[in-house]
């Protein structure tokens, strides 16, 4: 088998889920919660192990297999190519996970094909067979990626990402190699032009899903079982026994993933390649055939940039040591609906508050990363009411408040030394303050600040008393002022005297 092919089985065999995870959410306990780094039983904290390799160092959480902990690794030397040195600076990203899983009612979840024991005690166990069969008569009649992207560009999205194909191989574009997806079920109606077209047109930059692994293509040698000693097949059966992956597997595995990759590259010319479970090729290729292109880190030769999952991954103590201090582009892709990464019909209606969202992306920038935000739209190709709701408040408060997040170029010492994430242009700060923030019971205090020349409502333009001495800087917003269901941006300009150099971004 090829080197990638058998990382792809190492994380079959290893991603499994906590038991605690609940019912809806499985995919974001599994990698974005806090049991992730606390041990349940103590309540103690997970400290990993550091790893020192060429000069950087690579953080192991001992609960994780390889796979989680390469998330927050880049082993390769990020491009260079010009036509893709606007990612870092773009910030903002929408990650639309559409398809299979989408169509799939009990739950939305890609992985409930998956046998464990507490998943069949519990009855979340579903074979996958269900969830193939379940996508036969899908038609999203109510499809309108126009109406998605242009909302989305309004509210300050720079680029997106959508799924081509999760794992369960289902493709939503109309491939020639896709053994399962539009051709066979919906006489080729292709979904990814359309939303390709729609960002254009909206001037958002383009980015393609791929799982390089395919359970349909596999199917019949792979074990749908977490526990490698129990044998289940892709009807739900427990088995004795699976056949044996016959010698031309490998390389027939090879050359269907890479066949697809260069049809997607050749079809749609996108600007980030986003692998799942591996690229799908190599990352040479795919710059062969789309040289100024972005890749994630998610394949055998990691890729330009860092994927935190969860904003537990994204925490500072994660983010600062591991990936700042080795100079690597970042994002954190996380959930902000209820349920899982694809449309949960029990529970995916309901969108994040828009304060919660905005306050993750001062956070992530805060630290020179990107925040790609996850929305799983609805089998029926409608965006939910709440994410247009979303939408237009961020749309509101980008009128005002833009400036705080794209055109920076440092982020101040969030949390150590101030309660709440600040990005930087220079000597102009922007403290970023959630509906209970910025109060006069829970005043904004920075230690180690200058002496602020001006101090002001980013919204309004109205200026704001402060108090500071020996280098404390305490900041509240009068009740009137305060923004409600958004984020409150206070500008504080620095005199000359205060040393902002040491919080430009090194990174970018």
């Amino acid at each position: 088998m090829s080197k990638e092919h058998l990382v792809l089985l190492s994380f079959l065999i290893g991603a499994g889920l906590p038991a605690s995870a609940e019912k809806h959410t499985p995919s974001q306990s599994a990698d974005g919660s806090a049991e992730s780094y606390t041990n349940i039983a103590t309540g103690e904290n997970v400290t990993p192990r550091i790893e020192e390799r060429d000069g950087k160092r690579f953080y192991h959480w001992p609960m994780w297999n390889k796979w989680k902990n390469g998330k927050l690794h880049v082993e390769t030397e990020r491009t260079k190519h010009p036509d893709a040195q606007w990612w870092p600076e773009a910030g903002l990203g929408l990650f639309l996970c559409w398809g299979l899983p989408s169509v799939f009612e009990p739950n939305g979840e890609g992985w409930s094909g998956r046998w464990s024991q507490a998943r069949e005690d519990k009855g979340t166990f579903y074979p996958q067979t269900e969830l193939w069969e379940s996508v036969e008569g899908w038609n999203p009649t109510d499809y309108d990626p126009e109406k998605w992207m242009s909302a989305a560009a309004r509210a300050g999205f720079k680029y997106s990402v959508l799924t081509m194909k999760h794992h369960g191989g289902f493709a939503i574009w109309d491939s020639d190699y896709a053994l399962i997806g539009v051709r066979q079920t919906m006489d080729g109606r292709d979904l990814v032009e359309p939303w390709v077209q729609a960002c254009r047109d909206n001037d958002i930059k383009v980015g393609l899903y791929y799982s390089g692994m395919d359970w349909y293509f596999e199917r019949d040698y792979m074990n749908f079982s977490y526990d490698p000693s129990v044998l289940v097949n892709y009807k739900g059966e427990k088995v004795k026994s699976l056949p044996k992956r016959p010698p031309s597997f490998s390389k027939a595995y090879e050359e269907f993933n890479e066949n697809q990759v260069k049809e997607l590259i050749e079809k749609f010319d996108p600007d980030i390649w986003w692998g799942d479970g591996g690229h799908g090729a190599s990352i040479h290729k795919i710059r062969e055939w789309r040289p100024g292109i972005v890749v994630n880190n998610r394949g055998y030769d990691s890729g330009d940039h860092a994927t935190a999952e969860g904003f537990g991954m994204s925490d500072p103590q994660y983010i600062r040591k591991p990936v700042l201090e080795n100079g690597w582009w970042w994002e954190v892709n996380s959930i902000i609906q209820r349920g899982s990464w694809h449309y949960d019909k029990h529970l995916g209606e309901t969108v994040y508050p828009t304060d919660e969202v905005l306050m993750r992306l001062a956070e992530a920038r805060c630290m020179g990363g990107n925040l790609l935000a996850n929305i799983g739209p609805r089998p029926d190709g409608k965006m939910q009411d709440q994410a247009y709701r979303l939408f237009d408040e961020m749309e509101e408060w980008m009128k005002t408040n833009k400036d705080s997040v794209f055109g920076i170029n440092g982020g101040g010492p969030w949390p150590d030394d101030c309660n709440v994430p600040i990005t930087c242009r220079d000597n102009i700060w922007f403290f970023h303050a959630k509906e209970k923030q910025a109060t006069k019971e829970n005043p904004i205090v920075f230690e180690g600040a200058g002496k602020p020349v001006a101090v002001t409502l980013m919204r309004t333009g109205d200026a704001l008393p402060f108090e500071y001495s020996d280098g404390k800087l305490e900041m509240h917003l009068p009740e009137a002022l305060k923004a409600g269901p958004v984020t409150d941006v206070i500008i504080v300009e620095f005199d000359n005297d205060f040393d902002y150099k040491p919080y430009l971004f090194t990174h970018w």
